[in-house]
């Protein structure tokens, strides 16, 4: 990028990029089966809050010869690891964008987007 007085069309293009670093991550992290496992989470809450038998969980939980409820609390640990991770990536990309909003050149803003992953 190169120097001008006008950093607002230069913090755009910097934020545009840092989006699509941490969509990448995002995506990493939540991987293509995203809908599956939202649902194998909900199913899970289900069945260790009222021990009803869930037709998503119920199978797999045969098929691994645990009990439901061992297989719903595997479930919900594994989701909750995943939510711990995609906290810190959240924090991380928030504290991109302040200082992208705080950058005083566009040289600046290059080292922002490379230390974040690009």
């Amino acid at each position: 990028m190169k120097m001008t007085k006008d950093m607002a069309a230069f913090r755009a293009v910097a934020q545009a990029k840092l989006d699509a670093v941490f969509a990448e991550r995002y995506a990493a992290i939540l991987g293509p089966m995203q809908a599956i496992h939202a649902r194998k989470v909900a199913e899970a809450q289900r069945v260790i809050e009222s021990g009803v038998t869930s037709l998503l969980l119920a199978p797999e939980a045969k098929r691994r010869g645990v009990a439901e409820k061992a297989l719903a609390e595997h479930v919900m640990l594994r989701a909750k690891r995943q939510a711990s991770q995609i906290g810190a990536l959240e924090a991380e990309r928030q504290d991109a964008q302040a200082e992208i909003a705080a950058a005083r050149s566009p040289a600046e803003l290059d080292r922002i987007i490379a230390a974040h992953g690009s």
